[in-house]
């Protein structure tokens, strides 16, 4: 599609496996308006759902289970961002991930001409909080809801009206970027927090149940308090990240070489995945850890 100012795009994903897509919402912009709008649900591989990705955007089997497969709809994805400026609210850890995962499990082996930008790294809030301060009627988790209100944010800061002083005002502190010593960032976890037990873990279905688990790029104390909530989850917490590693949280310092050798696993295609804090939040707000 040609002379597009830009295109928003939000994937939802059926499995912890963002390649899992199993809807697409894809909004373009020109001078200010949406000029075409698309979105379809997608029917996952084997049409399977887990629990915790149900309960946040709401898609069941039953809503996909004639769906078309993300094969059926590549060609009306790439046809809207090819060429284009792409964004997405957490594009690099979401968007970008389910749509390079799903080409990739298709079998789709190419190189697609987009410039990705992220909204969440412009205002580094929920797109949530993002809508609410901007006054944007949002139908959260809903894929095409999502993609329109991170187009009309995205056009609100390339015109410098973005409110950026509110956002900040509103942002919770444990998700304010805080500056600290390089000392805090790099100690170790250490002690019993790598020492899994899965007999004991509460509430067992769940994404990190079982899982091998590495949190990095946080705080001491912050890095602590999330690997002993992943002990609680049943995770296997690890301090580096090898070929088995399932998930990678990764703060604001993650190094390079755990996010390279972390990337290296979601490319051979390994049940493999990199979040941030905030798709952890996600993740687990809803799970109660006294059943």
């Amino acid at each position: 599609m040609n002379e597009i100012d830009f295109v928003a795009i939000d994937f939802e994903h059926a499995m912890p496996f963002k390649g899992s897509v199993c809807a697409v919402g894809i909004v373009s912009y020109k001078d200010g308006n949406i000029v075409d709008e698309y979105s379809t649900l997608i029917q996952p591989p084997n049409n399977k759902y887990n629990y915790f990705t149900t309960k946040k955007h709401g898609l069941t089997p039953e809503h996909t289970k004639n769906a078309p497969v993300f094969i059926d709809v590549y060609p009306e994805i790439k046809k809207r961002i090819e060429g284009n400026v792409l964004v997405a609210h957490n594009a690099f850890s979401t968007d970008k991930v389910c749509l390079e995962q799903a080409m990739d499990s298709n079998g789709i082996h190419e190189d697609l001409d987009v410039d990705w930008q992220c909204t969440y790294r412009i205002t580094n809030a929920k797109l949530n909080l993002v809508a609410q301060i901007c006054n944007i009627e949002l139908n959260h988790h809903e894929a095409l809801s999502d993609a329109r209100v991170c187009a009309e944010i995205f056009d609100l800061y390339r015109n410098d009206k973005l409110p950026m002083d509110a956002i900040a005002e509103v942002i919770p502190v444990s998700m304010k970027t805080k500056k600290r010593s390089r000392s805090s960032y790099g100690e170790r976890l250490k002690g019993e927090v790598f020492k899994p037990d899965f007999e004991n873990a509460k509430n067992k279905e769940n994404p990190f149940y079982m899982k091998k688990v590495v949190v990095s790029g946080f705080s001491s104390a912050d890095k602590k308090t999330i690997a002993q909530g992943l002990k609680d989850f049943g995770a296997d917490v690890d301090s580096a990240v090898g070929k088995k590693t399932n998930f990678l949280i990764a703060g604001e310092n993650v190094g390079p070489s755990k996010l390279k050798k972390m990337q290296a696993n979601i490319d051979e295609g390994k049940e493999a995945a990199i979040i941030t804090y905030q798709e952890y939040n996600e993740m687990t707000k809803d799970l109660a850890l006294d059943v």
